[in-house]
């Protein structure tokens, strides 16, 4: 078993998180799954529903992860001298189990049922919450990335090295987007952005505008902060940030993170 982190890397690092054999854990797959799940989804959004009395957190995307989590091992040819592996990255999730599978490809992205390989792994599973009801699993994946309008889930059967390769993307198809709208700007932000072309100005999704506006108002706001307000991580914040400034309109902090203030520039 290898969980590997490749996200938000800087310079020449080779990866930012990794749990593998190294002697500070017990290896085993119940440990392996309860601490990689965490690490898959803390960037995921989590939207504000209440049900009853309590929070609910637990949205599609995050269950999709789960089960792809849970199909890695119960469909793995534990008898294959192969390592299962999981791999995180700043657009994608990917989920590499040895052995190959029990039914075209084809039949399962019509939902066909799947026999898992490993059925007593899956029934414990089960019996600690993870894991849907048999059958369900594949169809819960394609439809929770489809809400999100995000790339279609790629499952790759690799045969000349015996493994199957599950491949969750985070990107969104351009033809899938939502239309673009038109986003309102306060007569501020219009001013700063004055010197911006209107076709650039057009690109600008709400999220975006959301973000100079607060920049506008409150110069000295954190990421953290904003990231609170707009209920997303704050890896997304940063990536909003590069995505703004590809545009032309340069967002950089004088005076440092805590004391510091967002200063707009624009290019010409």
């Amino acid at each position: 078993m290898d969980y590997i982190d490749k996200s938000g890397l800087i310079g020449d690092q080779r990866y930012s998180d990794r749990l593998t054999y190294d002697g500070t854990w017990e290896n085993n797959l119940y440990n392996f799954v309860t601490m990689v799940l965490p690490k898959l989804t803390k960037e995921l959004p989590r939207p504000f529903k209440m049900v009853g009395l309590e929070r609910d957190d637990d949205t599609p995307q995050h269950k999709a992860i789960r089960e792809a989590m849970t199909n890695c091992i119960i469909h793995a040819d534990l008898m294959l001298n192969s390592v299962l592996k999981v791999e995180k990255y700043d657009n994608k999730f990917v989920f590499t189990n040895p052995g190959l599978l029990r039914l075209p490809v084809e039949q399962i992205y019509a939902g066909e049922e799947t026999r898992a390989r490993n059925q007593r792994i899956q029934n414990m599973f089960r019996m600690i919450g993870f894991g849907e009801n048999l059958g369900s699993g594949f169809p819960l994946i394609l439809s929770a990335w489809n809400e999100k309008h995000w790339l279609k889930p790629e499952l790759i059967e690799q045969r000349e090295l015996m493994q199957v390769k599950l491949i969750l993307s985070i990107e969104t198809k351009e033809e899938d987007a939502p239309a673009k709208v038109p986003v309102k700007m306060s007569d501020v932000l219009k001013d700063v952005l004055k010197d911006v072309h209107k076709d650039v100005l057009k690109e600008l999704t709400e999220r975006q505008v959301v973000i100079l506006e607060t920049i506008c108002t409150s110069s000295d706001v954190t990421q953290q902060e904003m990231s609170t307000k707009l209920k997303v991580s704050k890896k997304t914040i940063q990536r909003e940030f590069d995505a703004i400034r590809k545009l032309g309109i340069n967002i950089n902090r004088q005076d440092g993170r805590k004391e510091g203030e967002w200063v707009i520039r624009i290019e010409k």
